[in-house]
């Protein structure tokens, strides 16, 4: 991962969410303006946002505190820190300022981009030999976390979440 890589993304997500708001006030796209969850699904959602404060932030988080002295760790978790302050900082300015539904889309777009880039990281790690076998081993399977739970994150947005707006 580089600096390029993410910064380019978040230019283009940004992009992407002024497109889609700004054809969504105008009418253009059928997507609801507020997020219509049931009961249900907004109990579930709360409990799934406390799941991804657990295993999405703070785990990464003490991840690369205790690994800080590993430049490519540092770097790893670093990035995916970084774009996760970030979804978190648009999507609370989008859904104040304009039109909430856009968290939903958001969320997508920052999601895939982050089960892209822990898949990456992944094989990196695989592919060298930066950290002893027992850090090597905690390591991966801090990134195997953080991607079978944002991947079944994608899931739960594609199955739950764009019902809501659509």
């Amino acid at each position: 991962m580089t600096w390029k890589t993410t910064f380019l993304f978040m230019v283009l997500a940004t992009l992407v969410v002024i497109l889609v708001g700004w054809l969504t006030s105008i009418g253009i796209l059928p997507i609801s303006q507020m997020i219509n969850y049931s009961d249900a699904g907004l109990r579930f959602i709360r409990v799934w946002i406390l799941l991804a404060i657990a295993i999405g932030l703070i785990v990464p988080t003490i991840t690369f505190v205790i690994w800080f002295k590993y430049p490519e760790i540092r770097k790893i978790f670093g990035f995916y820190l970084l774009v996760l302050i970030i979804q978190i900082v648009t999507e609370e300015i989008v859904s104040r300022v304009w039109l909430p539904s856009l968290v939903v889309i958001i969320g997508t777009l920052y999601t895939a981009f982050r089960v892209w880039q822990l898949w990456h990281e992944q094989q990196f790690i695989k592919s060298t030999d930066f950290v002893e076998r027992g850090n090597f081993r905690i390591i991966s399977s801090v990134l195997w976390l953080l991607l079978l739970f944002w991947s079944s994150n994608l899931i739960m947005l594609l199955t739950l979440s764009w019902p809501s707006i659509l």
